[in-house]
């Protein structure tokens, strides 16, 4: 029982860490363009004033 509870949780995990892997590259991405700018949280997509 242990053994299935414990690689729910790894699968759980490896998700969010994929999930925000992919939320890197897209900053990256967008590193060089104008409207880039300080990210306090770089894995967010949008900025304070857009995510409203």
């Amino acid at each position: 029982m242990d053994a299935i509870n414990n690689k729910s949780v790894n699968e759980a995990s490896l998700r969010q860490a994929q999930i925000k892997l992919g939320n890197l590259e897209r900053v990256l991405d967008r590193f060089e363009t104008e409207d880039f700018g300080i990210l306090i949280r770089p894995e967010s997509l949008l900025c304070v004033n857009c995510a409203r």
